[in-house]
């Protein structure tokens, strides 16, 4: 399941369900939205990025988890260097258990 709600935290507000391209999240007020359609999510990270309360994380597929290296790529120029160190951090929060 990649978006995974924690009912602790999350204030049933329906921000990830309004923000949602693919429309996945089932919401319905003063309710813990839920995940009703896993297989059509983008991984877009929409929901991660916009839960006020950070109540949604992401669970990656393995092939999602490569970040490229700027040893890959040259010396990279400091946007590009704070870019990758972004997506880096993006990612190792979106993979925690």
């Amino acid at each position: 399941m990649p978006a995974i709600i924690d009912q602790n935290l999350c204030h049933c507000c329906g921000t990830c369900y309004d923000i949602c391209p693919q429309d996945i999240f089932g919401f319905r007020a003063d309710e813990v939205p839920t995940v009703d359609y896993p297989d059509e999510c983008w991984y877009c990270g929409a929901c991660v990025i916009d839960c006020p309360v950070e109540a949604v994380r992401l669970r990656l597929p393995l092939q999602m988890h490569i970040v490229p290296s700027p040893a890959n790529h040259g010396e990279p120029g400091t946007d590009q260097a704070d870019a990758l160190r972004q997506a880096a951090a993006f990612s190792r929060s979106v993979t925690e258990p």
